[in-house]
Order: structure tokens, then sequence, then C-alpha cells
């Protein structure tokens, strides 16, 4: 794809690794990417910049004409996807399409939960309220169905677990209550961060167990389960501390914390009493 430029955020490990793969597979030439911390004055007159932020621009050289989001994507998957251009154009498959990437591109900053270093060029997207009550309701869902295997798969399979599924549910929705409480004692805006970043914990919890419903589909080891639990429980800690201090809340709001901990303390005890 000659001449053409995808210029994506660097501070975002989402877009480097999808932007990644084009230059990878061929999609885009070697120089195809450029990031906008590295982009030189010349190139980035050309691009609207607050457009950008909330979709990634492609830049064609020899035109300066520049394509953004759905767009510069299906204009770069068509050198290699017969008629995904076309078919990706037909209005009501265009309106989709136009919805999950604002849905992914509102949220990417609460998904990897990463700042811009100093001296980088900001490129964070708008705050769209939205979007981020779309993105939590989904992460919402779908942690709670996917208790239901949890429980059946990992959880009975130990021996000092008697809840039944009833009762986890109604640990788990007496967190997140008491996460939304806390949210209104924020901002707007912060309070959107914070129920954000707790809700990428709660999802990043059941995708690390994921592994262990394959496992327990097939066999029964109290023992792997325990040991996978705690070495999880480790790194959720650690991403925990990330997450908040990426929302200010580590540093600005230690009650926040205490509270975090202590419901989370009084979560495990009534999972394993």
């Amino acid at each position: 794809m000659k001449n053409k430029i995808l210029v994506y955020d660097d501070n975002c490990p989402l877009c480097t690794w999808y932007s990644g793969l084009f230059v990878k597979y061929g999609f885009l030439e070697t120089g195809g990417r450029k990031a906008f911390s590295t982009l030189d004055d010349k190139l980035l007159s050309l691009i609207d910049f607050n457009k950008s932020r909330n979709e990634i621009p492609l830049l064609d050289t020899s035109s300066n004409k520049v394509l953004y989001g759905i767009d510069a994507l299906l204009e770069i998957l068509d050198q290699k996807i017969p008629y995904i251009k076309t078919t990706g154009n037909f209005a009501p498959i265009k309106w989709l399409l136009r919805k999950f990437y604002k849905l992914i591109s509102y949220n990417r900053k609460v998904i990897v939960a990463k700042k811009c270093g100093p001296g980088d060029i900001d490129c964070s997207p708008d705050n769209n309220y939205f979007y981020r009550f779309v993105f939590m309701t989904i992460c919402l869902f779908f942690n709670t169905i996917m208790l239901y295997p949890v429980q059946y798969n990992i959880l009975s399979k130990l021996s000092y677990y008697h809840l039944s599924s009833l009762e986890l549910q109604a640990a788990h929705f007496a967190l997140v209550i008491i996460n939304c409480t806390m949210s209104f004692t924020f901002s707007r805006e912060k309070g959107y961060e914070y129920l954000g970043q707790v809700n990428m914990l709660a999802t990043t919890v059941i995708l690390l167990l994921t592994p262990l419903l394959v496992i327990g589909y097939f066999f029964s080891s109290g023992l792997l389960i325990s040991i996978w639990l705690m070495l999880s429980a480790v790194f959720i800690f650690k991403e925990y501390a990330r997450r908040m201090k990426y929302a200010g809340v580590l540093s600005d709001n230690k009650w926040v914390v205490s509270m975090n901990l202590l419901s989370l303390t009084g979560f495990i005890l009534f999972l394993f009493h």
C-alpha cells in the first residue's frame, strides 16, 4: 500500500498491536505506520487532530487525503481481503461497524490504562459517557454470565467452597452496588473513570479464570485451582494498584482504596467461609 501512512497512538498498546499486524502481514509497508509522538509538523498539519484522537487517520501522502476510523481500516483491509470495502460500505453494516469502532475507541484508554509520557502528544479520546456506559454494561453482563461456568467448573471443585450459584451472584452484585455507590462521591468524569477501571479489573479476573474452565471440564484438581487462584490474586492486586494510580484514586482518594480492600476481604470471606 504505497504512499499511505497510518498514524497511531503509541501510548495505546491496543493501537500499537493491531497497527503492527497490518505491517507484519503486508497490509502496510514497513514505513506505513507512524506514531503521533514521532510525526513531523508537516504531516501533523494535514490531519484533523481532534478527530484523529477518536478515529485513527490514514494519510495519503501523494494526494494529502485523509481517511478516518472505519473508512481508514476498510481501505487498509481491502488490499488483501476482496469485497470487504464494498461490504463494509453497505449502509446497515457501515452503521454497525461505526458503532463498534466508537465503542472500542472511546474506551481504549480504560481498557489499557496507560497515560502518555512527558512530552508526548496526548491522543486520548474524548470522554463519551454514553459509550462508556454501554461498555461497562457489556462487561457487567459478560462477567455475570461467566460466573455460572466459573461456579460449576472451578469453584464447586474446591472442598472449602460451599456457596450456591445464587449466593455467588448476590455477592457479585453486592460488590457492584458498593462500587457504584462510591463512584457518586467523585466528579462525573472521575466517577466514570473509576467504574471503568473496576469493570476492567472484574473482566480481567474472568479472563484469567477462562483457561481453568477448559481444564476443569476434563478433570478435577483442587490443588491446581487453588494455586491458579492465588497467582491470579497476586496479578490482580498489582493490576488494581496500576489502574487506580492511572485513575488518580490511589493518591487522591485513599479512603476508596480502603473501602475496596474491606469489601473485597468481605467478598472472599463470604465465598470461602
